[in-house]
């Protein structure tokens, strides 16, 4: 096959920045025209009612369109740059270039962008309960649902399966797989069933708790559950579980869209779940060893991964798709990661890799949590 596979990145590169132009223009545009209203010289409830017209009708389409083109423009910034990442052969790309019209975005956020952009783009109406199967209580394994049927001890936290369902927020799924097999005790205290059948559940932003509640009401059909039968997305013998509570918690706490939780580094993950710091590295450089990562899971230490944002090489792996790392054999050096997705997936639940075959074209990113006595 002959001929050039992909986008020129410099058309990509300029078809935003004329987008971004013209989201600025047009955001100019919209304030002229209000200055414009407001100095005219024109009294009465005519001009009360244009005016409150405009101000409530007019004004905030154009603004709003005037957000989305900007935000199109990025999008086209970060295809661009997984384009110029795709293609090349060392597995690096001049981020600097993308620095200034990223405005600062790290490159982490610039590899981790796309967990489903192929499939949304900025200009999808946002994600409603409907695009997610609607709501569990109304669905046909959710009539008579009791939220103190949910196990929520330390013992089921520790050993249930994961399944991701539809969201893409692998990001914050793989983190607590992570948490909870360093310390399933600690998230069974950060749940918390009230005794209006709604649960209180503690995250973190910059190390501080927050609580956040949950109602059953809020729960998707199609979000993560307990993977019972390893039979894949289906939901008939899947139940609800800590994870389901959790990630509705997550869109509470940064949404209220559905995207909010689309997308994140495997470090902000761990971090969000613990309130402790992660360290996390990249292609660019400084990515733990072997025996980096065996000191820490010594240490009770969660780890999640992330691989390739367009392929690959390993076929077993998922692309820009974040795995918890559960195990190393220092003296091997394998590593095997576990996937989200629960086991019966498109992709395998455990996955073996070598750690010569590890980083470049398999794993991009790596999170390295702190160990469960500076989680809290």
């Amino acid at each position: 096959m002959g001929g050039f596979l992909g986008a020129d990145t410099d058309q990509l590169i300029g078809a935003g920045e004329t987008m971004e132009q013209r989201g600025v223009r047009l955001e100019e545009i919209g304030e002229a025209l209000s200055a414009a209203i407001a100095r005219a010289s024109w009294t009465g409830p005519d001009r009360d009612r244009f005016c409150e017209s405009f101000e409530a009708s007019v004004l905030p389409l154009i603004r709003e369109a005037s957000v989305r083109l900007g935000t199109g423009a990025r999008a086209l910034y970060r295809h661009a740059a997984q384009q110029d990442l795709a293609s090349s052969a060392d597995g690096s790309i001049d981020s600097a270039r993308y620095a200034e019209l990223l405005e600062g975005e790290s490159w982490s956020d610039i590899i981790n962008w796309a967990q489903d952009a192929w499939e949304k783009t900025p200009f999808d109406d946002p994600m409603t309960i409907e695009d997610l199967g609607g709501r569990y209580v109304d669905s046909p394994e959710g009539a008579g649902f009791d939220p103190a049927d949910v196990d929520l001890s330390a013992e089921a936290i520790g050993s249930q399966v994961m399944r991701q369902g539809t969201l893409g927020d692998c990001w914050f799924l793989a983190g607590l797989m992570a948490a909870a097999q360093s310390d399933p005790e600690f998230l069974a205290r950060n749940i918390t069933l009230r005794e209006d059948g709604t649960w209180d559940v503690t995250l973190y932003e910059d190390g501080e708790p927050v609580t956040v509640t949950v109602s059953p009401d809020e729960l998707v059909r199609d979000g993560a559950r307990v993977d019972n039968d390893g039979s894949g997305n289906f939901w008939d013998d899947d139940e609800i579980g800590y994870m389901s509570i959790y990630e509705q918690a997550a869109i509470n706490h940064l949404g209220p869209d559905y995207e909010s939780v689309i997308a994140d580094t495997p470090q902000a993950g761990l971090e969000l779940i613990t309130g402790a710091g992660a360290n996390g590295s990249d292609i660019l450089g400084g990515q733990p060893s072997a025996e980096d990562l065996h000191r820490a899971l010594e240490t009770g230490a969660p780890i999640t991964v992330m691989t390739d944002p367009i392929m690959p090489f390993r076929g077993d792996l998922a692309s820009a798709h974040v795995y918890q790392v559960q195990s190393v054999d220092p003296e091997t050096e394998e590593v095997v990661l576990v996937n989200p997705w629960g086991d019966g997936a498109g992709k395998p639940h455990l996955v073996t890799v070598p750690m010569d075959f590890f980083y470049g074209n398999n794993i991009v990113m790596t999170g390295v949590g702190a160990p469960p006595e500076d989680w809290g």
